[in-house]
């Protein structure tokens, strides 16, 4: 996405610097040199760096779901936080690991892969008050709701296509705040109107489609986004219900 002004890193401000571009987009998995980049006596920097010891996730997936969190944060925390198609879980874990009013996370996607048992294991050699938090649930997205009382939170970092498109339908129901970073968007249920595809371009169409879409259910939305020297899907949507505003 294009803004005006190229979003910067706000977890991890010192990767800004130009000399961490290349880095910050890496694909390749966390070790010691991403342990000497990582190396102040933070929880954060801690964190990844026991991630690194397990040499589990990529430099790209953690900034991923650091830099959503700390935009989303503080519009998004509540007592039930889930993370949708979860895959690894991170995003999730962050709410877990930082939030005090998050007492519980749920971990939601079809399959649980194994990066999700090195990154609770991490976790708890860094934050131990985590691991009681947090459940994971094998499910689909139609049967997440189920499993989510009412005004539980919904986060998703790149949940492909129609799958975001999913994450919506669940924070609809839960009539919960949600955070989502979208991608795929041929695969997205709808397509936004003819005019601004081309104007726009289809991305951003169908994201003003979801933003009126939530607008219409009554959600006040946000656009904010990550660097794109980490994602070209860098683009963020912060929805809050009517009963959470301030």
């Amino acid at each position: 996405m294009s803004v005006s002004t190229p979003p910067k890193f706000r977890a991890f401000p010192h990767l800004n610097t130009p000399v961490f571009h290349g880095f910050v987009g890496s694909r390749h998995r966390l070790g010691a040199v991403a342990a000497e980049v990582f190396d102040r006596d933070r929880l954060p920097d801690r964190f990844i760096r026991a991630l690194c010891a397990r040499r589990v996730l990529n430099p790209k997936e953690v900034l991923e779901s650091f830099e959503l969190h700390h935009r989303a944060r503080r519009r998004v925390r509540r007592p039930v936080v889930a993370d949708l198609c979860c895959g690894h879980g991170l995003t999730g874990v962050l709410f877990a690991m930082s939030e005090r009013s998050v007492e519980q996370v749920l971990l939601i996607d079809r399959t649980r892969p194994a990066s999700v048992d090195a990154v609770l294991d991490a976790a708890e050699e860094v934050a131990p008050w985590v691991l009681p938090k947090v459940r994971y649930i094998e499910s689909d997205l139609e049967g997440a709701p189920s499993h989510l009382p009412a005004g539980a939170a919904v986060v998703g970092v790149h949940a492909c296509g129609v799958l975001t498109d999913q994450c919506i339908d669940t924070a609809l129901t839960t009539r919960g705040p949600l955070a989502l970073m979208p991608c795929c968007y041929r695969n997205a249920r709808r397509k936004g109107p003819a005019g601004l595809r081309k104007a726009l371009g289809t991305e951003t169409a169908i994201d003003v489609d979801r933003t009126y879409r939530l607008n219409a259910a009554g959600y006040t939305v946000d656009w904010t986004a990550i660097p794109s020297s980490v994602t070209p899907m860098n683009r963020v949507l912060i929805g809050t219900p009517p009963r959470a505003r301030s």
